[in-house]
């Protein structure tokens, strides 16, 4: 469930106070407005409530479903929809955009919508006109449940994080405001718009049952709210106008919906027959259970003459359960790797390497992902758990004394010996690997300050060369990768050590925002801090850098190209973040989702939750782990992620996650066996409509 915080009992506190202000102003004619209903209405609508508030309670699961189902699937058609619209939402903002209109309607968005929801709702119950709560309830309920395939299956990213001259206003207007949003909304939830399919829901519900208009005046408000609604989401950068289209759509199905199924459903949860009925199994349970089986029998009964109502139904049953495995095995693509709990981990391309440390013995196993085979790694014997550098088939394991430099060649062979070993007197601070001009593995060491070059073949020294000041290093292919402090804030120098020629300096941006760094401070009470900021880890692949940037309170990441000069941020700023890895088109990070300061934690007690960044679609941060779990070191691998996974009791296992758009055998089963159910089931029910129209003409 979401986490409340400061804002979000602001706006829901200020929803309730407008919604009772305004009872006098729109009630019926006939109604009064007294205490004890409020109280009574509880016991009177109980059952109305349930059907209401349940999307609430499943609103965060699907939104979580929506976030991985995103991170494995890449469903997105909001390219689709930006081809159809082009700037036009960016025209609304850019033309209107200033400070005082964009604070009143962040809050209007939020809390006139919360009011309206909550008004539309509480109204017909508190008054007692079960004849229009009857339908507004379960338009409601109809409205959320129609907008789910399309939040699940037809992302739609909201316009500020899409258009590049727009901004997401609403989102950013404070920062405990953005962190709010962050927690509640996936921002790929674009279509259809709630805003405006809720609401008009609503009045479209009591414009087609109020036939006294008795709710008249409401209904006009209703109007205006939407009209106020659609400018409101288009100015802000959240939805598209197609979106709008689409909130009246569903509305529109939600109403026809409801008028076929009002009675239906009213006549088995009716609350005042409820009573009746639990008096009456008590009082004789023997005649109780004779009436029941009797009605259980009637309900039954179409079945044993099939007409084509039953064979849609039937055939709807199919698609929801075929549509529920494939979900299932969408948003599950994480798999354990058994029998290990490993202390360190790392990957790359299609090797995973565990480190084991059971009673004080220390055990290295390498997975071949792809065959899913295990090797072992020989080599020093550690006393401790070693640290691991592993790109590009090339793996280093070291501790601060010594160092074992592998190749991963031959995935059939079950044993690996080092390639390379080194013993030192001197700390070793930091290693990677780097290629020479002939393609050669070498390694470059850092200890003491002094950066060493070995070749890792013939184990000679290349180059050895005095240092200060330096924070961090990263090779990838004959690109060398380091980081420093100046005076004016972190600085990488990426240089090809084997064709000198080529160096380049980037001076790390501080992407500063004012609101970010005064809450930062205020939280953490510790200031934020650019000039002295440090840069503490380095990932690198090709041209592009990974930095990861300490500014004080916390950890940021920086993507850096390094011939252009680009620079992007793709942590959250206001969460810690850390272990960045990239390889091809993704990039994997840790942060720890800190949603509110007024919960009673320390930020390091928060759990860390694996993210991803597409560099090549550029969809921003997606959520692949969601749970109290704690996870650690993250590596992207050829077609997927590995992480350590820690439960409550501290023990640990390595996951494996799938970014390939595959089915399990058991989906693809699914899938087939569905489609060859579908085409006797169509013919059936071509036949029985048929005959059915036949009989009526």
């Amino acid at each position: 469930m979401a986490v409340a915080s400061g804002i979000y009992l602001t706006w829901i506190t200020g929803a309730i106070i407008i919604s009772i202000s305004l009872m006098p102003f729109f009630k019926p004619d006939y109604a009064k407005i007294r205490i004890s209903s409020f109280i009574d209405m509880f016991r009177r609508y109980w059952a109305h409530m349930i059907v209401v508030f349940s999307v609430y309670l499943w609103k965060d699961i699907l939104d979580q479903l929506d976030r991985i189902l995103m991170a494995n699937t890449q469903l997105d058609m909001t390219p689709y929809i930006y081809a159809i619209e082009g700037d036009i939402v960016w025209w609304i903002q850019d033309s209107l955009n200033n400070s005082l209109l964009s604070f009143g309607l962040t809050h209007f968005y939020v809390m006139g919508f919360m009011a309206v929801t909550f008004s539309s709702f509480i109204y017909p119950i508190f008054f007692d006109d079960r004849y229009m709560a009857d339908r507004v309830s379960l338009s409601m309920f109809w409205v959320y449940i129609l907008a789910i395939p399309f939040y699940l299956f037809f992302n739609v990213r909201v316009t500020g994080n899409y258009i590049p001259e727009m901004e997401t206003i609403a989102y950013d207007l404070t920062p405990e405001i953005h962190n709010w949003f962050i927690q509640i909304d996936p921002f790929t939830n674009g279509m259809p718009s709630l805003h405006i399919g809720l609401p008009f829901a609503i009045w479209l519900t009591m414009e087609r049952w109020d036939s006294d208009e008795r709710w008249l005046r409401y209904r006009r408000l209703l109007l205006i709210f939407i009209i106020i609604t659609a400018f409101t989401i288009l100015y802000l950068g959240i939805h598209w106008v197609t979106d709008i289209i689409g909130g009246i759509i569903v509305a529109m199905i939600a109403v026809e919906i409801t008028a076929k199924t009002h009675k239906p459903i009213w006549q088995f949860a009716d609350e005042r027959l409820f009573s009746r009925r639990l008096a009456r199994a008590i009082d004789d349970p023997k005649k109780w259970f004779s009436e029941s089986w009797v009605i259980t029998k009637k309900f039954f009964h179409p079945i044993q003459q099939p007409s084509s109502s039953q064979t849609k139904a039937f055939i709807a049953a199919v698609l929801i359960l075929t549509s529920g495995v494939l979900l299932w095995d969408a948003t599950h693509q994480d798999f354990p790797i058994e029998g290990v709990n490993p202390t360190n981990a790392a990957g790359s391309e299609g090797w995973v390497v565990g480190v084991e440390d059971i009673d004080d013995e220390i055990t290295i196993k390498l997975w071949n992902v792809s065959t899913q085979k295990e090797a072992i790694i020989q080599g020093n014997n550690w006393s401790s758990p070693p640290q691991i550098e592993l790109s590009n088939n090339n793996l280093i394991l070291f501790d601060e004394l010594k160092l074992d430099f592998f190749q991963l060649n031959n995935s059939s062979i079950e044993v690996f010996e080092p390639i390379f070993s080194l013993i030192n007197d001197d700390k070793l601070d930091a290693v990677s690997i780097v290629e020479n001009n002939q393609g050669q593995p070498c390694l470059v060491i850092v200890k003491n300050n002094t950066i060493e070059i070995f070749n890792a073949i013939n184990n000679e020294l290349i180059s050895s060369n005095n240092i200060e000041g330096l924070t961090a290093i990263e090779g990838a292919g004959q690109l060398f990768a380091s980081a420093y402090n100046t005076i004016n804030g972190p600085m990488i120098n990426v240089t090809t050590p084997f064709n000198p020629g080529i160096e380049i300096n980037i001076l790390i941006e501080n992407f500063s925002n004012e609101l970010n760094d005064e809450y930062l401070a205020q939280f953490y009470e510790i200031p934020v801090d650019y000039n002295n900021s440090t840069i503490i880890d380095i990932e690198m692949e090709g041209n592009l850098v990974v930095v990861l940037v300490d500014v004080g309170p916390l950890n940021r990441l920086i993507l850096v190209d390094a011939l252009t000069g680009n620079q992007e941020m793709i942590s959250n700023p206001l969460w810690p973040s850390e272990s960045p890895s990239i390889e091809g088109n993704y990039i994997a990070f840790l942060q720890r989702p800190i949603f509110s300061p007024t919960i009673n934690l320390e930020p390091e007690d928060f759990n860390r939750d694996v993210f991803i960044w597409n560099i090549e679609d550029n969809n921003g941060r997606v959520q692949i782990t969601v749970d109290d779990l704690d996870q650690e070191n993250p590596h992207v691998l050829d077609n997927g992620v590995t992480w350590i996974e820690i439960n409550e009791n501290g023990d640990s296992k390595l996951v494996i996650y799938s970014l390939e758009k595959t089915f399990e055998e058991y989906s693809s089963v699914v899938l087939q066996s569905a489609i060859l159910m579908l085409i006797p089931l169509l013919l059936l029910l071509s036949h029985q409509a048929a005959i059915e129209k036949r009989i009526s003409n």
